[in-house]
């Protein structure tokens, strides 16, 4: 009888165990992750400036204050924000939850239009607002980020089963959750794996030859929202210099999250305390997401898991089969680009498979992790026969999706 070939996670856990390379990979990755999120300093100006910004619709749309209720959504409200840094920006989502008699029953084109000329008056902060099919886009022209605003209004019927409605050019209303769907991703992120303790000699050995990332505080105990960085990261940097018509079909974000986190929910559930290390849960996590991709009658669904009769991948379903083979051939991207970094050590992989994954400021933040700093990581590279890191062309990264 034939055997299965070992699964991917299986393959690399061995090779990583064996080399006991899991700890480094683990501290070396939220380094690099690291590098490339919203810091704090940026956080707190984002929601200074959007307190500000809800205090100027309610002045323009005369609401009182408390009429007009201002949150973010999406990666700044999940904590998975990835940034391109350089000339590229961080797209970061706003919700504005207008209520009050006014909203009781407004027209969606009126009110989407009113919305946007109560943008207007702050165009020195704000820059001019720019209109999409949901939402209004404030490219704040001096800070390393832009708003997308969509005003919501409640949904008292709840007509299209939600506890919020948006405006749709479509369908004139869309269903809107992103507080419900947060905190369904919040309250998994929130698990922690317990992991099995290795008492193999030879592991204790090796593990005595493994010198430590110098200052290095935290483990990849976040996984969820470090595996789900890694793979909005990874995803922007396969996509970026791809044609237009792929760029458009590329996975959202919103599914990558809503797969990732059935799949680490899931592993929790039937694996908890079989792994040894989180970067065995963040492997497993990769492998498994496509398994919660449904099928039905030759559709597609990614159902929201919030609001049921939201379907994630719609598009999928109306454009020739372009989103679900791109999915696909970017997951089988991931897994490959995982699988070449992660069978090297993690003290002199090849920058280009660094790259691949995490970018050009991975490479970077690789390098400062050297015992000597960038000196120690030049050497490390010149030792290796690789190639400069400024004869390389940048690669911007960013993220897209609007509740993940």
């Amino acid at each position: 009888m034939t055997q299965n070939p070992p699964k991917l996670s299986e393959r690399l856990i061995k090779s990583l165990s064996s080399r006991s390379e899991a700890h480094q990979w683990e501290k070396l990755m939220v380094k690099l992750l690291e590098r490339l999120e919203l810091n704090q300093q940026e956080r707190d100006d984002a929601e200074r400036l959007y307190i500000q910004l809800g205090n100027h619709i309610s002045n323009r749309l005369e609401l009182d204050r408390s009429k007009v209720h201002v949150y973010p959504q999406g990666s700044m409200r999940t904590q998975t924000t990835i940034s391109p840094r350089g000339n590229q920006k961080f797209d970061l989502d706003i919700v504005v939850e207008l209520s009050g008699s006014k909203y009781a029953h407004p027209d969606p084109e009126i009110m989407f239009a009113e919305f946007g000329e109560a943008l207007r008056g702050n165009e020195g902060v704000t820059g001019d607002p720019f209109a999409h099919n949901r939402c209004w886009r404030l490219p704040y022209p001096y800070k390393p980020f832009y708003f997308d605003v969509t005003p919501a209004i409640p949904d008292v019927y709840r007509s299209t089963g939600a506890r919020l409605k948006v405006r749709d050019p479509v369908t004139r209303w869309s269903p809107s959750n992103p507080e419900e769907f947060a905190t369904w991703f919040c309250d998994r992120a929130a698990i922690r794996f317990s992991f099995q303790t290795l008492v193999y000699d030879s592991v204790i050995k090796a593990n005595r030859n493994v010198d430590p990332l110098p200052d290095e505080k935290i483990g990849l105990d976040d996984i969820l929202r470090r595996t789900i960085q890694l793979m909005k990261l990874h995803r922007d940097n396969m996509y970026w210099a791809l044609d237009d018509d792929r760029k458009k079909a590329k996975p959202i974000s919103v599914i990558l999250v809503t797969l990732a986190t059935h799949a680490f929910e899931e592993l929790y559930r039937t694996r908890n305390g079989q792994f040894t290390s989180p970067i065995e849960v963040v492997l497993a996590v990769v492998e498994e997401m496509p398994n919660y991709i449904h099928t039905a009658a030759g559709k597609f669904s990614v159902p929201n898991p919030a609001l049921t009769q939201e379907n994630f991948a719609d598009k999928w379903n109306t454009d020739g089969g372009k989103r679900a083979n791109e999915f696909l051939r970017w997951h089988k991207q991931l897994e490959n680009d995982l699988e070449q970094l992660l069978y090297q050590s993690s003290k002199t992989p090849d920058q280009d498979r660094i790259r691949s994954v995490f970018g050009n400021a991975g490479v970077d933040a690789w390098k400062e992790s050297q015992p000597l700093g960038i000196l120690g990581g030049l050497l490390a590279n010149a030792a290796a026969g690789g190639e400069p890191h400024y004869l390389k062309a940048p690669i911007p990264t960013g993220s897209g999706g609007t509740l993940g």
